[in-house]
């Protein structure tokens, strides 16, 4: 085994070192890698802030969080007044349960006189509540308080994970400072990283591998950039929940991979997250660009740029790693090169294939819906304007032409169909107050005939879906977990809409609108 390979092992879930404990060695490679992030620093501030207060904290977070990397690089610190427990790395006796380790260090807590520090994974802190002994009632109490997002007056206190995402808002684009340090990190060219040291010292002794290859390719900072866009989007469209262990395991997936890492990137089954990023393969894209290379490639046509661009690339590597056959290998080259400049910048007659206009348009939507101003408004505008219109098409699909009359479907019978008028508006009010810390979805404020609709959260798929609507898209059962969000939607609009107090029915060319006014029915019979 290679002296980076040794290392890098040290990344994946499976290795011992992925799971932090008070006994890790202070030379360990996660000392080198700790990036002090905003929970850690709230954590420490809190620490602290109580220092002189007997009190209870609550690191709160779910496993492979880093809960017990932070607690255990702080203890000694704060071990003068504070005893820790950990849930997932230490209990007093070797058939006891979570939930008594947890009633134990209460009592300790209860009978001496320092605090107490306790990082615990959410799932384990729902079960206390209900199966933890009666006699710690008030922590219950505010365990409950805490899991309902209610306040609690006492000397409790809970610092959570998911209140400080690996994602951050910079001038209206998602980045991620923790991703980006942990990479630069791993692939800094000084004698201070070991990643470095070792690659190296195995180069000098000739012993190279695929690994290094693509240390080498990770270290370039385009195809970080790109990474770093992908789990953004994976994160925002799939739901991917990322931890920093599941974070150190995707990057051992991506270094120790005996392919080369831009294939193993978007092709390796075994990784969670990279199950969701497959699903972002630039192959998979259609275009008759894209097929057209394709073919072109299978046929071995000569293309004298792509020659030239095939030959500085691999200038860059270790070894020749792209050649003019595989078609596959080069679109993933030039869709995570796509936002830079390459070679003799072959790649970027392609860049119009690699469309993600959609995912900036949903992150700008999210960040002035966080910050509205007047210079916003025209955009917020654009985008409830496309909602109406996914709606009434929607709804309309069978007559489509109710949507230009302003009307709104309630039935379709056999041979007559049932319309109301509709006004849906924004609820410029609530557009105007409204604050978040999200990022992956920001609420539709609707006003149907004047009157107000619950918020509904819209998701990027949420966005995605409204806008094939629009492009004359019918969904179907594929797309079912978002429809069922948009039927959702569109049944609040009908309850409103019911309430209006004029209502058409249509039968073929003939309209008959009953309006009530003062108490009496106006019968009007129309052609269309």
């Amino acid at each position: 085994m290679t002296k980076l390979h040794n290392l890098i092992s040290k990344l994946s879930k499976a290795s011992p070192e992925s799971v932090h404990t008070f006994h890790t060695d202070s030379t360990s490679i996660f000392e080198y890698l700790h990036i002090e992030t905003p929970v850690e620093t709230e954590y420490i501030n809190t620490l602290e802030k109580q220092r002189k207060n007997k009190s209870i904290i609550f690191l709160c977070g779910s496993s492979g969080d880093g809960k017990s990397a932070i607690i255990a690089k702080n203890k000694t610190k704060f071990e003068m007044d504070y005893n820790f427990h950990v849930d997932a790395t230490h209990s007093f006796k070797p058939n006891q349960t979570a939930i008594e380790a947890l009633d134990e260090s209460f009592n300790n807590y209860n009978n001496n006189q320092k605090s107490l520090v306790v990082g615990i994974n959410i799932g384990i802190l729902m079960n206390y509540v209900i199966e933890g002994d009666t006699s710690h009632n008030e922590i219950k109490e505010a365990i409950n308080s805490f899991l309902k997002n209610e306040k609690n007056e006492s000397n409790i206190y809970f610092i959570n994970f998911e209140d400080y995402s690996k994602f951050e808002f910079t001038e209206y684009k998602i980045s991620s400072i923790f991703i980006k340090s942990l990479f630069e990190k791993i692939t800094l060219q000084s004698d201070v990283n070991p990643f470095y040291k070792a690659f190296l010292i195995d180069k000098e002794n000739n012993q190279t591998s695929s690994m290094h290859q693509n240390f080498k390719l990770l270290s370039i900072e385009a195809i970080q950039n790109s990474i770093i866009e992908l789990l953004i989007t994976v994160n925002l469209k799939y739901d991917q929940f990322i931890t920093t262990r599941s974070l150190l395991d995707f990057i051992y997936t991506l270094l120790s991979a005996p392919d080369i890492l831009i294939n193993q990137l978007f092709e390796d089954d075994s990784n969670m997250i990279i199950k969701n990023i497959r699903k972002e393969d630039p192959v998979l894209i259609r275009t008759y660009q894209l097929d057209k290379f394709i073919l072109e490639r299978a046929s071995e046509k000569e293309d004298k740029s792509l020659t030239e661009f095939i030959s500085i690339f691999n200038q860059m590597c270790t070894k020749e790693i792209l050649d003019e056959k595989h078609a596959s290998l080069l679109l993933r080259v030039f869709y995570l090169f796509r936002n830079n400049d390459i070679s003799n910048n072959y790649h970027k007659e392609f860049i119009d294939n690699f469309d993600d206009r959609v995912i900036h348009n949903f992150v700008h939507l999210v960040a002035i819906h966080k910050s509205y101003d007047n210079e916003n408004k025209k955009a917020i505008q654009t985008f409830y304007k496309d909602i109406k219109g996914a709606i009434l098409f929607y709804v309309n699909k069978k007559i489509p032409t109710l949507s230009k009359k302003g009307l709104l479907t309630l039935s379709n019978m056999k041979t007559v169909t049932t319309a109301v008028p509709i006004e849906i508006t924004p609820n410029w009010s609530k557009i105007k107050a409204y604050t978040s810390k999200s990022f992956s979805h920001f609420p539709l404020f609707l006003k149907v005939n004047s009157t107000e609709l619950i918020d509904i959260d819209i998701t990027l798929n949420m966005l995605i879906m409204i806008n094939l609507i629009n492009s004359g898209y019918r969904p179907n059962k594929h797309d079912r977990n978002t429809i069922i969000l948009f039927d959702e939607l569109i049944q609040l609009i009908i309850e409103k809409a019911t309430g209006s107090n004029e209502i058409i029915l249509i039968l073929d060319n003939k309209r008959v609108r009953f309006k009530n006014i003062e108490d009496e029915i106006e019968v009007v019979e129309y052609e269309d």
